[in-house]
């Protein structure tokens, strides 16, 4: 599966071959995009909500449910094929298809294989969220409070606001070190240390 990313016309383009894509790796492949360079000036793409543990000894995950935002659409491939979308729930927040047409007269069919083990809930009769009211109930949830374990999703979502809000650097020249903290100005981040070998500056992270 292969696919780029577009930030000023808000498109991920399938690349040639690819007939099938996985949700899950839809959006950890636009995170690491996102993270790279300066492409964090680009509205986001996605939102998402869970992935959680049911139980992880069966196997068994609450679904991940993706919902493109700011415009963003997927392309898929130029030919004519049949997509398999798996791994999770592709949507678009407020409603719509995430799908964009091809340039060419070119026949896509959508196979969604959505999880057998999709969650839903109902209190006293009533029913369970629509795909509107999951999506607010992300898009209006506080950052802070879901910055979860380093190297989880959540965490990568805080990564890319502290990009987007600013942080607060303190370098120590003595140390060779630049400390990284949260928007309260008090949370350390992460540090960076330098390491000089002759003309090159390496930074790295811990």
């Amino acid at each position: 599966m292969g696919m780029t990313f577009d930030g000023p016309t808000k498109v991920i383009t399938l690349t040639t071959g690819t007939v099938a894509v996985s949700v899950r790796d839809l959006w950890s492949r636009w995170v690491d995009w996102f993270l790279t360079g300066d492409n964090s000036k680009y509205l986001p793409a996605f939102a998402q909500v869970g992935g959680d543990p049911i139980d992880e000894a069966e196997g068994l995950y609450i679904p991940v449910y993706a919902f493109l935002m700011n415009g963003w659409k997927v392309k898929p491939q130029e030919a004519n094929h049949t997509l398999t979308v798996s791994d999770g729930i592709l949507l678009v927040n407020g409603g719509g298809d995430p799908f964009n047409d091809t340039d060419g007269s070119y026949v896509v069919r959508i196979n969604y294989q959505q999880p057998v083990q999709a969650i839903s809930f109902s209190t006293e009769g009533g029913g369970g969220p629509t795909s509107a009211a999951i999506a607010d109930a992300v898009l209006t949830e506080l950052i802070a409070d879901h910055k979860a374990a380093a190297g989880s999703l959540a965490a990568a979502i805080n990564e890319i606001w502290q990009r987007q809000a600013g942080v607060k650097l303190v370098a120590d020249r003595d140390l060779n070190t630049i400390k990284v903290y949260d928007s309260d100005g008090l949370t350390l981040l992460f540090t960076l240390t330098r390491t000089t070998v002759g003309n090159v500056d390496t930074y790295t992270r811990s």
